[in-house]
């Protein structure tokens, strides 16, 4: 059997970089059910108890104005209004996102509530709100008022920009981090440098600091950044031997999850496990997809890791059980936990076939834990009932059956199927989660307004909201 690693590594499963939205949106012909899914979350979010309703609702907002091309304020408000009388989770930074890149950054802040100021400053559960006060290109105004902060408090807001800003060409991130070093704003400074300059770059940076003991504790604590856009890492004192191979490991896995979209659990799994040898291998696997720009989907990225993890990391059973203790929440692969998420995986991949009516469903899926033994009859339920047509609202009775049937047709890429389907569902708990959660999955086969480079890294399960 050729490994999934190798078949990728020799098709053209890989596309390069920045080629990649273009051609979705040329050729995925669903902007309409990214809109039809927003507007049944968004219809349907206040039926449900009131502390679960707050959690969906800002995605499909998002998508839905972006995919409408909604501009005024009144066409906004409209959208978002409710969600934040409802206190629905991120509507605030939704908001001030959108007021921000129509307004700019000033006016916005001089015709908002004090909260808008404390919101931007202080609030980052996601970082679309710094984003975009970033790229008002109103940057003295802005650094003034984050200098104004105490340092400790400021530091995480510091941060913040350097990893809402990875995209931007490296000139002008170094003109930001000349602004940033002039307000001592250090980890911005030394944070956009880091990221956007080579070592000669660094050590430029460095001699403007002026300071070596500075320099140093910046350089430590900045290590890692330049792996978000795959570059080495910044010279740091060196370490022992071993200590040296582990800090070159630790680096190029972290480049390997920047290359992961969506989410990434190598990272996770290396500080639990130590597991060099592993690691080293799926790291590797990983980075040879992704050389030269070439980028791979989410499933891809998993699935060839979990491979590799299980062929260079004996014995299995501990690779397993790590696994099924990493918790993995929210998502359209269901469960718990990674083991859970990579049997779903692993299923579609089985079944996706059967049900498009061309061959009869596995007896079993190869690689899917023992746990996974009492999904099978409802997978199997789920592609005879697609493959022959039939007719599929007995899937709408429970939450796993919705999220089978779903992953089946997102597959197949029968997404007008997806969305009638999920929104002629009674809505409940399980339909709006499901129905937000492929809106988002819809637009990275579409628009991609969602992606972002290194998001596993820098903000896993959290997208920008962007609107430049």
């Amino acid at each position: 059997m050729i490994s999934r690693r190798a078949f990728l590594i020799g098709s053209a499963a890989p596309f390069i970089l920045g080629a990649l939205p273009a051609l979705a949106q040329e050729s995925c012909g669903a902007e309409s059910d990214v809109v039809a899914l927003a507007d049944y979350v968004l219809a349907n979010r206040s039926k449900l108890p009131k502390l679960q309703s707050r959690r969906p609702g800002a995605t499909a907002a998002y998508l839905k104005i972006r995919y409408q091309q909604l501009t005024t304020p009144e066409q906004i408000d409209g959208v978002i209004g409710p969600l934040i009388t409802a206190k629905v989770d991120r509507a605030r930074e939704l908001l001030i996102s959108w007021r921000i890149s129509a307004l700019g950054l000033e006016a916005m802040l001089a015709g908002a509530t004090p909260e808008a100021e404390s919101d931007l400053l202080t609030d980052l559960s996601g970082f679309s709100m710094i984003r975009a006060a970033v790229m008002s290109g109103e940057i003295p105004f802005l650094f003034d008022k984050i200098a104004a902060l105490p340092e400790k408090s400021r530091e995480n807001l510091e941060l913040g920009i350097v990893k809402a800003t990875v995209d931007i060409d490296d000139a002008s991130a170094l003109e930001i981090a000349d602004e940033a070093l002039a307000r001592k704003l250090m980890l911005t400074a030394g944070g956009l440098v880091a990221t956007h300059a080579d070592q000669d770059g660094w050590l430029a940076f460095v001699a403007k600091v002026g300071d070596l003991t500075k320099a140093t504790e910046l350089a430590s604590r900045l290590a890692w950044l330049p792996a978000l856009r795959g570059r080495a890492a910044l010279p740091r004192k060196p370490a022992d031997t071993q200590g040296e191979v582990t800090r070159a490991l630790i680096h190029q896995t972290m480049i390997a999850a920047a290359h992961t979209p969506e989410r990434d659990f190598l990272m996770t799994y290396l500080n639990q496990t130590g597991d060099l040898a592993g690691t080293g291998a799926a790291t590797t696997a990983i980075n040879d997809l992704t050389r030269d720009g070439a980028v791979i989907d989410m499933e891809t990225a998993w699935l060839v890791v979990y491979d590799t993890l299980r062929e260079a990391s004996p014995p299995k059973e501990k690779v397993e059980n790590v696994l099924a203790s990493i918790q993995f929440l929210g998502t359209r692969f269901g469960g718990t936990n990674i083991r859970d998420a990579l049997d779903t995986m692993l299923a579609v991949e089985a079944f996706k076939v059967a049900a498009t009516g061309n061959g009869a469903p596995p007896e079993m899926v190869e690689g899917a834990s023992t746990e996974f033994v009492v999904q099978l009859p409802g997978w199997k339920e789920a592609a005879d009932a697609l493959g022959q047509g039939a007719d599929l609202a007995p899937f709408r009775s429970s939450g796993q059956k919705l999220g089978i049937v779903a992953n089946l047709l997102f597959a197949n890429g029968r997404y007008a199927d997806l969305s009638k389907f999920l929104t002629s569902t009674v809505p409940n708990s399980d339909s709006i989660r499901l129905a937000e959660i492929y809106a988002e999955a819809l637009d990275r086969r579409c628009g991609n307004m969602l992606a972002f480079p290194a998001e596993a890294v820098t903000m896993p399960g959290v997208p920008l909201f962007r609107f430049e």
